[in-house]
């Protein structure tokens, strides 16, 4: 069962009402969001997140064991659950924080157009590993 377009106008409704809201804390939605996958992509390889983070404005899924430059990190995949084009870098220090602390350094990376995936609405920071 894929998701129709009716489920994802529902679900884009949902997420526009909770950026309404007052941030709250992000939940470990990972187990939730693994069962979502088995029901609406059965058979699919694609490699899933370590993790999954969500609160009622974001949600994050984090990659672990990537590289960036040269540099191990984890790579954390960022929207809005209302799939908005608002790149806050308030909120993403604010999700970095809870995540991994405030003196944890993460980045961003614009790459070379030749190497641009530019397909949603959807941001990437990649948190250094300690040296």
């Amino acid at each position: 069962m894929t998701m129709s377009r009716a489920m994802r106008r529902a679900s884009q409704r949902n997420g526009e009402r909770l950026q309404n809201l007052p941030w709250n804390v992000l939940e470990d939605v990972t187990e939730m969001q693994r069962e979502r996958h088995r029901v609406l992509s059965p058979g699919s390889t694609m490699k899933q997140p370590d993790r999954v983070w969500m609160n009622n404005h974001y949600t994050v899924q984090v990659h672990e064991g990537q590289t960036v430059l040269g540099r191990r990190a984890t790579k954390l995949f960022i929207r809005r659950n209302d799939a908005g084009a608002v790149h806050s870098w308030y909120d993403f220090q604010r999700i970095k924080n809870a995540l991994y602390g405030e003196e944890a350094t993460a980045i961003e990376v614009y790459p070379p157009e030749s190497k641009l995936t530019d397909v949603a609405n959807v941001y990437w920071l990649w948190v250094l590993e300690d040296t």
